[in-house]
């Protein structure tokens, strides 16, 4: 009888170290995918900046007796292009809030201040005292605004809604009084009347009602829809709404956001993307050129040159799916940083990098 008791006890035990062993291995498996994950993010995000970086030299510190820094229109990729073929180099800050700040001043001062006037008083209490940045467009464009905002530090917002939806199909607004800036979004993902009513509106306004920046795209939603019919009412709006853009351009900066190459494969199953694919791009981003530059070939509308960065991008989505299809595991990495199965957004890797670039666009004159 004890005999039995005993092998019963051991058996117990026996039973509960194999099920606390289970237990252990599980974790150790858990923590492990988990750490897989995050190093191949890293690292995707390290070959984005290490592949654009082969052209410019991106930099934390003072740009004292080191590569000058960039300048001209760095949203042009054929800019870009032409410097990378001469053979000359030179460095793109990393802008972080002070430097954003800093430059939100310098324009602010650029814009509305007349210190020999003596109506000072009324540029600084006037109805547009503060520096705005209009993004209007798709989803894309309401990316490009989040990122934007990412960089600009929270001392005194005011936004409405409150808080700010990240995937909100509506319209968005961030203001500070204390650094005199105003960022709104305006979700307009069809070129339509309506748009081009806008934009009409903001070319004819005095300087106190439009906004001094406005970057701009309405792609996606076309795309997505019958080539035919929708692509040529697109083509028609364009022609509508060129004129003004280009009236506006002269009084205020416009950037038009070309449509990004797209991951052309749906996730794990390996099917083509039919609604968004490379020559339909083309055709998209070839009609937008088009039109803008036409009879307004001397101004730097197109932005075209974060391309790359997303190109790089894409790649990385390729090879974490290769790698994750060999290792037998299909566990999705934090996808605010980046979503592989997202075949029209790219995720944050590249696109705070090209929040990089438009703040370098804008600002690096000032440093």
């Amino acid at each position: 009888m004890s005999n039995l008791l005993c092998c019963s006890i051991w058996n117990k035990r026996f039973n509960a170290i194999l099920k606390w062993n289970a237990f252990k291995f599980s974790v150790f498996l858990l923590i492990s995918v988990v750490v897989t994950v995050v190093i191949l993010s890293r690292n995707h995000a390290r070959n984005i900046e290490a592949d654009f970086s082969s052209s410019y030299l991106f930099s934390s510190s003072s740009p004292a007796n080191e590569s000058p820094l960039c300048s001209g229109n760095l949203l042009d990729k054929r800019q870009i292009r032409y410097a990378k073929e001469g053979g000359g180099s030179c460095q793109l800050l990393h802008y972080n809030f002070e430097r954003a700040v800093g430059c939100f001043d310098a324009l602010y001062e650029r814009h509305y201040s007349d210190w020999n006037s003596p109506h000072i008083l009324n540029h600084i209490n006037g109805p547009n005292r503060k520096l705005h940045f209009a993004f209007i467009g798709d989803s894309r464009i309401r990316q490009q605004f989040f990122n934007f905002l990412k960089l600009i530090p929270d001392y005194d917002w005011e936004s409405q809604p409150n808080p700010l939806p990240s995937g909100h199909h509506g319209d968005m607004e961030v203001t500070s009084d204390i650094i005199r800036l105003r960022l709104s979004f305006q979700w307009r993902p069809i070129l339509n009347d309506t748009v081009i009513e806008t934009i009409r509106q903001w070319a004819t306004a005095s300087a106190t009602y439009r906004p001094n920046f406005i970057v701009i795209g309405i792609t996606v939603w076309h795309m997505l829809h019958s080539e035919g019919a929708d692509f040529k009412l697109y083509k028609e709006k364009l022609k509508e709404l060129a004129p003004f853009l280009g009236q506006l351009a002269n009084v205020s900066r416009v950037i038009w956001l070309n449509q990004y190459p797209v991951i052309e494969k749906y996730g794990y199953s390996g099917a083509m993307n039919t609604d968004i694919f490379s020559e339909k791009i083309h055709r998209y981003n070839k009609a937008v050129t088009s039109a803008l530059q036409q009879n307004y070939s001397g101004m730097r509308m197109i932005w075209d040159s974060s391309n790359i960065l997303v190109e790089e991008y894409i790649r990385g989505c390729f090879l974490y799916v290769r790698r994750q299809r060999e290792s037998h595991s299909f566990s999705d990495p934090d996808h605010s940083y980046i979503n592989c199965l997202d075949f029209t957004h790219p995720g944050y890797s590249a696109l705070s990098q090209a929040a990089q670039l438009l703040f370098n666009d804008i600002c690096n004159e000032f440093y």
